[in-house]
């Protein structure tokens, strides 16, 4: 049986008439959909959030959460069947569906992909003038040179306007990398450079 953020995918897919297979489960992990656009072939695996005791849309009542922390869940339970796919040279995703939030922001907005991705933004100040002297993704992050590098991007399935929308966040340390510039418009991307601290 599918999953809510499984029928989404499929839909966003017709929509903007992409070919697809649903790969069949076998008894090592695999990605859930094999894509082609043009000649290129991508693997997602489809993650959705649907349960956090922290989450409420009753009025007057604030929620809680940690920046990143759904996204850093969904990165660690997709790592074995992203691997499948890098390690047969396709590029893999990890695409999530906010199943949870009618509004699909709770975990899942810009700064939550990028935290989880990265690390926890962080600003180093000066003890003296308390000015900010330098600032960086630090703690927390999901990925790196030598960590979780089969995820060749990480991204977010989403309703707007009535229409399905993909973002997609580049892994600037992905061993194989997602040819950015030939994906159709469909797919918003949002690519990364990595710099390095030199006061730290």
């Amino acid at each position: 049986m599918k999953t809510t953020s499984e029928l989404e995918f499929e839909k966003f897919l017709s929509e903007n008439a992409l070919t697809f297979h649903r790969i069949v489960e076998q008894s090592t992990p695999r990605p859930d959909y094999l894509v082609q656009i043009g000649d290129l072939k991508v693997l997602f695996e489809v993650k959705e959030i649907s349960e956090d005791e922290n989450f409420t849309t009753e009025p007057l009542k604030v929620y809680r959460r940690t920046l990143g922390d759904h996204i850093r869940a969904k990165i660690g339970e997709a790592r074995r069947q992203v691997q499948y796919g890098a390690k047969q040279g396709i590029p893999s995703v990890l695409l999530i569906y906010n199943n949870l939030d009618p509004i699909h922001l709770f975990g899942t907005e810009d700064q939550d992909f990028i935290s989880a991705m990265y690390g926890a933004y962080t600003v180093v100040l000066d003890r003296e003038s308390m000015k900010a002297v330098d600032h960086f993704h630090g703690r927390n992050k999901s990925l790196g040179e030598a960590k979780n590098t089969s995820f060749s991007a990480v991204g977010r399935l989403y309703p707007v306007h009535g229409k399905l929308e993909v973002t997609l966040f580049e892994n600037a340390f992905a061993k194989v990398k997602l040819p950015f510039d030939v994906l159709p418009s469909c797919f918003d991307v949002k690519r990364v450079s990595i710099t390095y601290s030199q006061s730290v």
